[in-house]
């Protein structure tokens, strides 16, 4: 792409053709020229006629590029992170093709940062070549990108801390490892694996040629001839930092200038936190009525509150019932029918962001136990490596709260405005504090008296 310092007329011409082509996507969208965000990164910062290029790109496509600093790149890649997971404090890592951003972040704030001019083409091109790995090769590489770190102080002062890893070689290393293991969900996003099983595929994958690398599970060929120069920026860097694992990210620097573009432009906007913010957004999507969410939340979280000397979970299960309990009747943007399944489905497929993957399916699994019928799907055999041990304990109590809850507003209509949660011995006693005829709703939440005594041990009296 670059001979010597300059971008040749070939590459410049072939990402012309590109732009122009998803240029003609918007079009077809509806999205005017002016309404395209185009950015340029390290390859085109390093070119001596990078100006040159970006006015043949600008004048023939008629879209703006603004070239990006390392600076704004790590800002970005940030910002993608902070919106999407629910990690407050680690270190980002994002290998592109000609640089590589690093990140210290703690309480949602950026401590430190630098952007190396290296990534996983240029560290290829300069020591690996395409094909057969020499030994040597390798550890010069990882020697030169440890060199190039040693000032970075903040990098190994601190140990044990998160790696959220950007960037398609990170997401490519995660795809490997889930066929690797067989796990039952293809996300990229909020995937995790630990350092001793990325230094196993990455040994693996520098020992062999391209040929080979092509052949396995879960590269993707595209990224065959460039993905152990990638990894090796990785090594160096987990090597410094000593990281307690790394979690993939399916942002990068496309969602950073999103969400910075989102929260620039539209002051009704607020961000609270990965999950609130993605929350919202689902709920306006999928046209959930709002009304009736909340208060089955509110009823679910006033049992779950009241009732804890049964459970005695804390606020990382209470957010579990609490999402749950707002998108219980997802499934009916496909079908009221046996729409507690579609929850299910919608939820565990729904890129929900700020719940990691085991979170995010025991909360498919609570709100599809909403409904009067057993959510039967055999889930528990299917998805067994992910959940813990103690997962399914959990499920059975905030589902029981979710049932009551969903039958105390049967009506929709909010009679019962508050609970007043008792253990008495043996039983437990919910009284409804009611503003007009509740007995439907009453009835129906004490035909759950046996479902309770299951999960708490306890006889249930609802009056």
């Amino acid at each position: 792409m670059i001979d010597g310092k300059l971008l040749n007329d070939i590459a410049m011409h072939k990402a012309v053709k590109t732009v122009k082509l998803y240029r003609k996507l918007c079009n077809s969208y509806g999205i005017p020229c002016n309404r395209i965000i185009g950015v340029a990164t390290a390859a085109v910062r390093k070119a001596e006629n990078r100006e040159q290029f970006l006015r043949l790109l600008t004048s023939s496509t008629d879209i703006n590029f603004r070239l990006l600093s390392g600076e704004e790149e790590a800002s970005y890649a940030f910002k993608a992170t902070i919106y999407s997971l629910n990690i407050h404090e680690g270190i980002i890592v994002d290998i592109g093709g000609g640089s590589t951003e690093i990140i210290s972040f703690r309480n949602n704030s950026i401590i430190n940062s630098i952007s190396i001019p290296i990534g996983s083409v240029v560290a290829t091109e300069t020591f690996l070549g395409k094909d057969s790995i020499a030994p040597d090769c390798l550890a010069h590489l990882e020697d030169y990108v440890g060199k190039m770190l040693k000032e970075q102080s903040w990098l190994w002062q601190e140990k044990s801390r998160t790696l959220i890893g950007l960037g398609g070689i990170i997401r490519n290393l995660g795809k490997i490892h889930r066929k690797r293991i067989e796990y039952p969900i293809n996300y990229a996003h909020n995937y995790e694996m630990s350092i001793d099983d990325f230094n196993t595929i990455y040994e693996e994958l520098a020992s062999l040629d391209l040929k080979s690398r092509r052949k396995v599970k879960g590269l993707s060929s595209k990224r065959a001839d460039i993905i152990v120069g990638g990894l090796a920026i990785l090594k160096a860097i987990i090597s410094i930092c000593s990281p307690s694992h790394i979690v993939t990210s399916g942002f990068g620097l496309r969602e950073g200038i999103l969400f910075d573009y989102i929260a620039g432009t539209n002051p009704r906007v607020k961000f609270k936190d990965a999950l609130s913010f993605s929350l919202r957004n689902f709920m306006e999507l999928y046209g959930i009525r709002k009304n009736h969410a909340k208060h089955v939340c509110f009823l679910a979280l006033s049992m779950f509150d009241q009732l804890k000397p049964l459970h005695n979970y804390g606020d990382d299960v209470r957010k579990l019932l609490e999402v749950a309990s707002l998108l219980h009747d997802i499934g009916i943007s496909i079908s009221y029918y046996e729409h507690h399944r579609h929850s299910f489905y919608i939820i565990l497929n729904s890129r929900l962001t700020g719940l990691n993957h085991r979170e995010t399916l025991l909360t498919a699994a609570i709100a599809a136990s909403h409904s009067d019928d057993n959510f039967k799907e055999d889930w528990q055999r299917r998805y067994e490596k992910i959940l813990l041990p103690e997962d399914i304990e959990l499920w059975e109590k905030l589902s029981v709260f979710l049932k009551l809850a969903e039958c105390l507003d049967r009506s929709e209509m909010a009679v019962i405005k508050s609970l007043e949660c008792q253990v008495l011995g043996d039983t437990v006693k919910i009284q409804t504090i009611r503003d007009g005829d509740a007995e439907l709703e009453i009835s129906l939440a004490n035909e759950h008296s046996n479902t309770f005594r299951k999960a708490f041990g306890k006889s249930l009296s609802v009056t």
